[in-house]
């Protein structure tokens, strides 16, 4: 049996605790985070914590009093040991709009749930190469809200399906400008020539974790600018980044071949300089 703490008080995971008049799941208003444990640390809690303050000040909501970092690192833990003492975990930290209201709200304060899956892998790993295609006509809009990490998924629902359909691991989205955006749940970086590019936040892809670590971990070695799906053909390498996985190779797109250099030099980045690996 799995446990999530709602609001800072422990519940079994199929409980009933969120009301039909929770804004979150009435208007999708709310956002997360999704975030790895390994060896019950949290290896980025700062930079999730920034963005989820950042998101929180953009759609005029009040962050929870006495929500720091060491506070969610002590809930996190908690629920850990509640749910068999586990180690390794995908965590999602689920933000919503308390408070009634129709699209204009009643209250800006806001309530939380912590959930968390046990995963096997202890370390970040590039896995075994993804299959990965694109369909034109699925693409994303840019607008003011394309970078957070917010809850209202349909068109990453829709592009799952598809993906699915197709059999591939993953699915690069573009935007309505028919541009490289980002993948179903990544980031998206090529490498030419050694040059590791990735789409610019105007693209209108999330302003992921793992995407900021990198670009400040390569110290301005990395170009954000514009992909054209041309890039992607020629490009040597294909690299989707999240925060619980890491960096993911891409294998195979479209029918041609990647190889996974840059990937693998990246991810032994990643254990060293977070888990100290």
């Amino acid at each position: 049996m799995q446990y999530i703490n709602y609001n800072g008080n422990i519940y079994k995971e199929h409980e009933p605790v969120v009301p039909i008049s929770n804004r979150g799941f009435k208007y999708g208003d709310g956002f997360f985070e999704s975030m790895v444990m390994f060896d019950k640390k949290v290896p980025l809690l700062d930079y999730h914590m920034s963005r989820a303050e950042f998101t929180a000040e953009v759609l005029s909501c009040k962050f929870p009093v006495g929500f720091e970092d060491g506070f969610l690192e002590g809930l996190i833990l908690d629920l850990a040991a509640v749910n068999d003492a586990v180690q390794n975990a995908r965590v999602r930290l689920q933000f919503f709009r308390k408070g009634g209201g129709l699209y204009l709200p009643d209250s800006d304060e806001l309530g939380y749930c912590i959930s968390m899956d046990a995963i096997e892998h202890t370390q970040f790993d590039i896995g075994k190469g993804l299959v990965v295609g694109m369909r034109e006509d699925c693409y994303k809009p840019i607008a003011m809200n394309s970078d957070l990490k917010h809850t209202s998924a349909m068109e990453y629902i829709m592009a799952a399906q598809f993906a699915r359909a197709e059999k591939w691991d993953e699915m690069i989205l573009l935007n309505h400008y028919a541009q490289v955006c980002e993948g179903l749940s990544s980031n998206v970086f090529i490498v030419k020539d050694d040059v590791l590019i990735t789409p610019d936040l105007d693209s209108g892809c999330v302003n992921g974790v793992m995407r900021s670590y990198i670009i400040g971990l390569m110290e301005g070695a990395v170009q954000e600018r514009d992909i054209e799906t041309a890039d992607l053909q020629n490009a040597d390498e294909i690299i989707l980044t999240n925060a619980v996985r890491g960096v993911q190779w891409v294998k195979e797109f479209n029918g041609d071949i990647y190889g996974n250099k840059k990937a693998v030099e990246l991810t032994a980045l990643l254990n060293k300089n977070l888990l100290g690996i």
